[in-house]
C-alpha cells in the first residue's frame, strides 16, 4: 500500500513523536506512521475526540493500554508508549512493514504446505501470549495479520478486553471471522478468538472466508448454524480448523493446546519457530463489512486502522513473490482432533444413529447413512414427549407462589406439559442442540416449531431473505442430525400465500411451493426428523384449497400436516376437517385436477397423515354472544380451555399425535374485532402484543382445561 499524505487538520508531532503520514482510520481513531526521536518507524494511532465525550472513555482507554502492555512481544506488535492524560489520547506501537493476510491471500492466492502451516502456529503462539496477559483480542481476522520480514504478527487490540472483567454483549467485530457468542450478542472469553482463528486459517488455506460473503445478516445466520467451508485444508491441520469452529465455546481447543498440536508434541510449552517471509506487495482489498457498537464506546465501523490503514502497526510495500514461510518447529503438523460423539437418543428398542457433537464438521446437514428413517410419531406405542418447563407458566407461578397458591400451582401444572419449542432466533442451532441432548438423558421426543420464514407473515422479503432462511435450516437440521424430532414447519406460510387475496406481497405460490419443498428436503436430511406442513383450520381457507397448497408445496415428501395452530376448534371438528383434507390431497396426487369431489374414492396410500394443535381447544370454538364488523374468533378468545394432553395414542389412524403446538398462555395480538380504540370489546382491557405471555389469558385457559390438569 502506499502511505497517505498528511492532510490540513492533522497533527505533525504528538508527544516525542513526528508523524510523517497516514496508515489509515477507523472508529476509534486514526493510525499515523511517525518516528521517535531517535527516527524509529512507530505507529501512532490518535483517539477520536469524539470519544472524550464519553466520562467513561478515558478510565477504559486506560485500562486497555495497560492490558495490551502485559502482551508478549513475539507474533504481536507491542505496544511502546501511550498518553491516556493528554490532549490528544494516543497509542504507540511498533511499526510493522508488511501487508496484510487479507491482501496477500487476494493478490496472490491461497497459502499452502508449510507456509499455511507456519501461519497457523504463528496465530497460535500470539493468541497464546494475549490470552496469557488476560486479554481477549475479539477481531482476529485476517486483514489484522501483518506478513512482516520477521514473521506473521498479529496487531489491532483497540477493542480488546481483559478477560474477566465486566464485558459488554454488544457485537463487536468482522461477522465473517466472529464467533457464534459474539453473533448473540453473548459475553466472549478466550475461545471466541479461537473460532476466529479458525476462520483465518480457513481464509488463508481456501481463499474465501469459511462462512462466506454477503449481506451481514446472511453471514451471521451461517456462523451460527451452517458447516464452514474449509475447502484447501486437509489432514491434521483441517481437524484442528474443525476443532476450533466449534459451535460451543466449550468444545474449542485453548491457545495453548493449538499450540500443542500444531507442534506435535502434547507435553510441549514452547515452540521454536523461525520464520522466514518474502512477502509480496498487495493492492487495498476490503474485507467485508464491520458492525457494532464497540466496548470503548464508540463504532467498530471499518476497523480501528480501516481496511486500507496499518492498524496499530501499520504496513509497508515490499518485495515481489509468493509468501514463503519457513518452518523450524517440532512439526508442523497438527495432531488429529477426535471427533466427540454424543449420547444416542434410545427409542424403547432401537437406537438412532450417533450425531457428532456440535455438528461443526464440512459434511453436517448432508444426507445420513443410517438406515431408513422412520418416524418417530410412528413407533406403535404412545410415544413420551420432551420439552423444558413453558418458560413463560414458570415465571407466572414463581410470581403467584405467595399471594395466589392456588393459581400458581395450576401455572406449574401448565408450564409441565411438553409444548413445541418455537426456533425463530438466529442461534438456534444453540437452541435444538440444548434440547436435543436433554431429549436423550430424559428419553423423549422433541417438537420445534419452525417460524421464520421470509414472508409467511405478508411482510416484504427479498431473494436474499430466503437465502439466509435456507441456510439456517440447513444448521438446525445438521444439529438435529440422527436424533429423532418433529418439526412442525411454518404455521401460516400456506395460508398466506404471496399473490393470494389475503397477501398482497411479492412473490408466487409457485416460490413459496419451491421454497417450502426445499425446507423439508433440507430437514428431512435427519434420518428420524418427522416434518409437518400447513394445514390451516377448519373452514379457512377450506379444504379444496388447502389440498391444493400441500400438493404443490410437496406433501408427498413429508410426513403429513398440521391442522388448528391459529385456532379453537375441538379436537374431534380439527380431526374431521383433517380426514376430509387427507382425502382431498389424496385425490389430488391420483388424478389431478382441482377441488375435491365426492364421486372419486381416496386412494388410502395416499392419504397424508397429520397432527392435531390441542394447546387451546379444550372448550371448543368460541362464537360471540354480540355482534361485531369483525368478530376475530381466533383471537384470544374467551371462555377457552387447554385441550388433551400431548400423545400419539389418538384412536385414529390418520392422526399421528395431538400436540401442543400453540402457546396456551400468549396472546394472538390487539384484538379490536372491527371496531376503533385499542381495547378488545369483548374483555374490556388492552391485550398483550401478538406473541407476549398473558398471565390471565394462561389461567382462563388452565381453568378451564378439558380434561382438566392434573
Amino acid at each position: 500500500m502506499t502511505l497517505e499524505a498528511l492532510r490540513g487538520g492533522d497533527p505533525r508531532q504528538v508527544g516525542p513523536y513526528t508523524l510523517v503520514g497516514r496508515l489509515g482510520e477507523g472508529g476509534m481513531g486514526v493510525v499515523y506512521l511517525g518516528q521517535g526521536a531517535d527516527g524509529t518507524p512507530v505507529a501512532v494511532k490518535i483517539i477520536h475526540a469524539r470519544m472524550d465525550t464519553d466520562p467513561g472513555f478515558r478510565r477504559r482507554f486506560a485500562r486497555e493500554v495497560a492490558a495490551a502492555r502485559r502482551v508478549a512481544r513475539f507474533c504481536t506488535a507491542p505496544v511502546l508508549d501511550a498518553d491516556v492524560e493528554g490532549e490528544p489520547a494516543y497509542l504507540v506501537t511498533e511499526y510493522v512493514e508488511g501487508p496484510n493476510l487479507h491482501e496477500v491471500v487476494r493478490s496472490s492466492g491461497p497459502l499452502t504446505g508449510s507456509a499455511l502451516d507456519g501461519l497457523a502456529a504463528s496465530m497460535a503462539m500470539a493468541l497464546r501470549a494475549i490470552h496469557g496477559a488476560g486479554v481477549v483480542h475479539r477481531d482476529l481476522k485476517p486483514s489484522n495479520v501483518l506478513l512482516s520480514q520477521v514473521g506473521p504478527k498479529v496487531i489491532d487490540f483497540g477493542i480488546a478486553r481483559l478477560a474477566g472483567s465486566e464485558m459488554s454483549s454488544a457485537i463487536v467485530g468482522t461477522p465473517s471471522y466472529m464467533s457464534p457468542e459474539q453473533v448473540s450478542g453473548s459475553a466472549v472469553g478466550p475461545a471466541s478468538d479461537v473460532f476466529s482463528w479458525g476462520c483465518t486459517v480457513g481464509f488463508a488455506a481456501g481463499g474465501v472466508p469459511p462462512f462466506g460473503s454477503g449481506s451481514v445478516p446472511t453471514i451471521m445466520l451461517r456462523v451460527v448454524n451452517d458447516p464452514p467451508d474449509l475447502r484447501g485444508l486437509s489432514g491434521p491441520l483441517r481437524e484442528l480448523v474443525v476443532a476450533s469452529l466449534a459451535k460451543n465455546p466449550a468444545e474449542r481447543p485453548t491457545a495453548q493446546e493449538l499450540m500443542d498440536r500444531l507442534s506435535g508434541s502434547p507435553a510441549a510449552t514452547d515452540v521454536d519457530v523461525d520464520m522466514n517471509v518474502v512477502a509480496a506487495p498487495a493492492s487495498r482489498t476490503g474485507t467485508g463489512p464491520e458492525i457494532g457498537a464497540s466496548a470503548d464506546g464508540g463504532r467498530a465501523g471499518k476497523g480501528e486502522r480501516g481496511e486500507s490503514g496499518g492498524g496499530e502497526s501499520g504496513r509497508g510495500e515490499s518485495g515481489g513473490g509468493k509468501v514463503v514461510v519457513a518452518v523450524t518447529a517440532a512439526a508442523a503438523a497438527a495432531v488429529v482432533v477426535a471427533a466427540g460423539v454424543s449420547a444416542a437418543l434410545v427409542w424403547r428398542d432401537q437406537a438412532t444413529p450417533a450425531r457428532p457433537a456440535g455438528g461443526a464438521t464440512a459434511e453436517a446437514g448432508a444426507p445420513s447413512s443410517a438406515a431408513a428413517g422412520r418416524n418417530p410419531l410412528r413407533t406403535g406405542a404412545n410415544v413420551a414427549f420432551y420439552a423444558p418447563p413453558e418458560p413463560g407458566a414458570g415465571r407466572q407461578a414463581e410470581r403467584w407462589a405467595a399471594d395466589r397458591p392456588e393459581d400458581a400451582e395450576l401455572m406449574r401444572k401448565l408450564a409441565a406439559v411438553p409444548h413445541a419449542i418455537r426456533l425463530n432466533q438466529p442461534d438456534a442451532r444453540a437452541e435444538v442442540e440444548r434440547t436435543i441432548s436433554a431429549a436423550g438423558r430424559a428419553g423423549g421426543v422433541p417438537v420445534f416449531l419452525v417460524n421464520s420464514m421470509p414472508g409467511s407473515d405478508c411482510r416484504p422479503y427479498d431473494a436474499g431473505d430466503l437465502a439466509a432462511y435456507q441456510g439456517w435450516l440447513r444448521g438446525i437440521a445438521g444439529q438435529i442430525g440422527g436424533a429423532a424430532a418433529v418439526v412442525v414447519l411454518e404455521p401460516s406460510s400456506l395460508v398466506n400465500v404471496p399473490g393470494s387475496g389475503d397477501c398482497d406481497v411479492p412473490g408466487s405460490a409457485a416460490q413459496r411451493y419451491a421454497d417450502l419443498r426445499q425446507a423439508v428436503r433440507t430437514l428431512k436430511t435427519g434420518p428420524n426428523t418427522a416434518v409437518y406442513l400447513d394445514g390451516g383450520q377448519d373452514v379457512w381457507p377450506g379444504a379444496a384449497i388447502m389440498a391444493e397448497r400441500l400438493v404443490g408445496a410437496g406433501i408427498d415428501r413429508a410426513d403429513g400436516f398440521f391442522v388448528n395452530t391459529a385456532g379453537h376448534h375441538s379436537t374431534d371438528k380439527s380431526v374431521a376437517y383433517g380426514k376430509r383434507l387427507s382425502a382431498c390431497v389424496s385425490v389430488r396426487l391420483a388424478g389431478g385436477g382441482t377441488g375435491c369431489p365426492a364421486d372419486v374414492p381416496a386412494d388410502p396410500d395416499r392419504m397424508p397423515h397429520f397432527v392435531v394443535d390441542t394447546a387451546r381447544n379444550g372448550q371448543g370454538s368460541w362464537a360471540p354472544t354480540r355482534h361485531y364488523p369483525d368478530p376475530q374468533t381466533w383471537c384470544n378468545a374467551p371462555g377457552r380451555g387447554v385441550g388433551a394432553r400431548p400423545t400419539t395414542d389418538t384412536g385414529e389412524d390418520l392422526v399421528d399425535a395431538y400436540l401442543w403446538i400453540a402457546r396456551a398462555g400468549s396472546s394472538s395480538g390487539r384484538c379490536r374485532r372491527g371496531t376503533g380504540g385499542e381495547e378488545d370489546p369483548e374483555r374490556g382491557v388492552v391485550s398483550p402484543e401478538a406473541g407476549e405471555w398473558w398471565g390471565e389469558l394462561a389461567l382462563e385457559r388452565a381453568k378451564l382445561a378439558d380434561p382438566p390438569l392434573r
